[in-house]
């Protein structure tokens, strides 16, 4: 009789939903499952934008010396002997920065403009002056009926390399998301000095003797502009820094030159030229903004 009760009890309470047996801890094991969103993937870098940064590397100046003309006014005649053309090649430490604005298309390539300036100062003095510098008796000054002298004697030039500055268009291709390889070319600037040294005595090979036997120098400076050409790597190294490595070559065509070496009692002219291009190598940081 009282198991008959409560088998009708349980019947009861099934139907109007009660929970028997430990429904109610089977019901919360089978509670609705958490989802959690997925984490969005990082926004892909983009190239577009200004940036500024600092390099640091060396350059080196092939430049060639041609003297063109030794003039004595009051000895007529003076002639270039084969000590002319004489290369002068200053190479040393570059240092400076740069900036620019990148615009990326199309999606792999990037094109944009940047301007930089970098210091290096580098002289390579020769002993003599081309064109009357040979270690013989010299003909510089045989044909101005003047004796010989053998060269090149305490007299000395020099060319100076100095800073540099440059405007140019870059063209790039993204080899990879965050890997550029470009190439560069425009305008660029270039400072040079040359210096020319004599003595005015009797053993000297180019300069008049006078008394006293002073020294005379003649320095000319100029910022040359020409062409400049070249290209490089750039790599993202983190955030919005850019590493890079480039090479430029650069021509600046040729410079005319007058030496007055003259004093009071002796007139001594050098005209020459001077032919220059530059290699330049540098690693770059920046920061894209």
């Amino acid at each position: 009789m009282l198991y008959r009760q409560m088998l009708i009890a349980g019947v009861a309470a099934a139907a109007l939903g009660a929970p028997v047996f430990g429904e109610s801890a089977l019901g919360a094991d089978l509670s609705a499952p958490v989802y959690k969103a997925p984490v969005a993937a990082p926004a892909p870098f983009s190239w577009t934008g200004f940036y500024v940064g600092g390099e640091v590397g060396g350059k080196g100046a092939d430049t060639t010396w041609n003297t063109t003309a030794n003039v004595d006014l009051a000895h007529p005649g003076e002639t270039v002997d084969a000590s002319s053309p004489q290369n002068f090649n200053p190479a040393g430490v570059r240092a400076g920065g740069y900036a620019g604005y990148n615009w990326q298309f199309a999606p792999q390539w990037v094109t944009g403009i940047e301007g930089d300036a970098a210091w290096a100062n580098k002289t390579v003095t020769a002993a003599g002056v081309p064109g009357c510098a040979l270690p013989v008796a010299n003909s510089c000054v045989a044909g101005a009926g003047l004796v010989a002298s053998p060269g090149p004697g305490v007299d000395t030039s020099s060319v100076t390399m100095g800073w540099d500055a440059s405007l140019r268009a870059r063209l790039g291709f993204l080899v990879m998301p965050q890997v550029l390889l470009y190439g560069t070319g425009g305008v660029a600037w270039q400072e040079l000095k040359a210096s020319a040294t004599c003595q005015h005595s009797a053993p000297d090979p180019l300069c008049l003797a006078v008394a006293g036997n002073p020294f005379s120098t003649a320095t000319n400076s100029t910022v040359r502009t020409g062409w400049t050409v070249g290209g490089g790597v750039e790599a993202v190294v983190y955030g919005n820094w850019l590493m890079r490595g480039e090479y430029r070559f650069a021509d600046f065509g040729t410079w005319n030159n007058t030496f007055d070496l003259s004093v009071p009692g002796a007139s001594n002219i050098v005209h020459s030229d001077l032919k220059a291009v530059t290699h330049t190598a540098t690693v770059g940081l920046a920061y894209k903004f």
